[in-house]
């Protein structure tokens, strides 16, 4: 019973570091587990459960929802890049892969669990391998990584000693940034169906609606390719590598043009010259068909799309309804490049592998039309 209550305490505070409850809680509901308001109520609720011994299947919904939270791991909030291979070549990677054990660190010792602050802090940011997964369709190598975010937060001048707070006297608002650092988990998936290999980085950020920001994604991809790099060099004994990803800039006026999902984001340019940037808020219709943008487009007579986000309401096998969210964030400067290109896409909300599936599929789907 003690290991249970243990494992029930890590799986809410990996959740809780993941992602916002509203979102989460329909997890737990999915495993038929009770919920209290919040993670604390939750946490609290369930151990009380537990020593009551009020559900002989309590058990049984634990490991299923452990098993939620590995899956969680690899799909939620994630930069993705494909690269292309051919199907020989990965199936000899993926058979030299599975055969390799990670070195033990600090991140493998209690995978998939995060870290505590305290023991985070002392690390230096060096990425290390913690584990490797050998699925029916696919073969998952998973990194972790102590990267910061920088959060910006009002200060209390009133805490400030007598000497600042004459400084500052003249100022409605002080804002500080502080550095914080988090645990992130970075994902290369070999496929053994599809003939591309997926680097999949990690974008989760401790506040709900904000993501790791495009530069410090940069960093990510490089670090996580260069890691996987490393190993090719090391277990594969080959001088190939990841190098060049797949151009997702086409999928941007295709999705555009289609009926799949909702469009809610979308830059472009007119034939005139002028840039446009267009939102629509949480809830709302569809931006192909708002009345604003569909009687400027008709207006003129082209626009070329360059940043694109598309959103789907979905309902799993478990009867969880889910917003989903495919963006493409182009820029207006990859238009003069001929071909455009973009080399990277974002996947959010994701909460199970049946829904970042249906996401990964519609990319694939459109890359493969011409």
């Amino acid at each position: 019973m003690a290991q249970t209550l243990m494992v029930i305490a890590q799986i809410v505070e990996g959740f809780r570091q993941r992602g916002s409850w509203t979102k989460i809680q329909g997890i737990f509901k999915m495993c038929n587990l009770s919920t209290g308001r919040g993670w604390e109520e939750t946490t609290k609720k369930l151990i009380n459960e537990q020593d009551l011994n009020q559900d002989e299947n309590f058990s049984k919904k634990v490991d299923q929802l452990f098993s939620y939270y590995n899956n969680f791991l690899l799909v939620s909030n994630k930069a993705v890049k494909l690269y292309s291979r051919e199907r020989e070549i990965i199936n000899k990677w993926i058979v030299l892969f599975k055969s390799h054990e990670p070195e033990d660190n600090l991140f493998h010792e209690v995978y998939p669990f995060p870290l505590s602050k305290t023991r985070l802090n002392d690390l230096d940011e060096s990425q290390k391998l913690v584990e490797i997964i050998d699925d029916d369709d696919k073969l998952v190598i998973i990194f972790c990584t102590k990267r910061f975010a920088i959060e910006k937060t009002e200060i209390d001048t009133h805490q400030l000693q007598e000497g600042a707070r004459k400084e500052l006297i003249n100022y409605d608002k002080v804002i500080g940034e502080k550095r914080t650092y988090y645990q992130y988990f970075d994902i290369v998936v070999l496929s053994k169906k599809e003939n591309f290999i997926e680097v999949r980085v990690d974008i989760t950020t401790s506040s709900p609606f904000k993501y790791l920001s495009s530069k410090d994604t940069d960093k990510a991809f490089y670090q996580t390719i260069s890691s996987f790099n490393k190993l090719l060099r090391e277990i594969v004994k080959t001088k190939e590598s990841l190098h060049t990803s797949t151009n997702v800039f086409p999928l941007i006026d295709r999705l555009y043009e289609s009926d799949e999902g909702k469009v809610i984001e979308l830059g472009f340019v007119t034939d005139g010259g002028s840039t446009k940037h267009e939102k629509m808020r949480k809830n709302s219709s569809c931006l192909r068909i708002e009345p604003y943008h569909d009687a400027g487009k008709r207006a003129i007579d082209h626009i070329t799309p360059y940043r694109l986000a598309v959103s789907w309401d979905v309902e799993n096998l478990d009867n969880f309804k889910n917003t989903l969210e495919l963006s493409l964030p182009g820029n207006v400067k990859e238009l003069s490049e001929v071909p455009a290109d973009l080399g990277r896409f974002l996947i959010k909300n994701c909460i199970c592998l049946e829904d970042y599936n249906f996401v990964l599929n519609k990319v694939l789907t459109y890359l493969k039309t011409s």
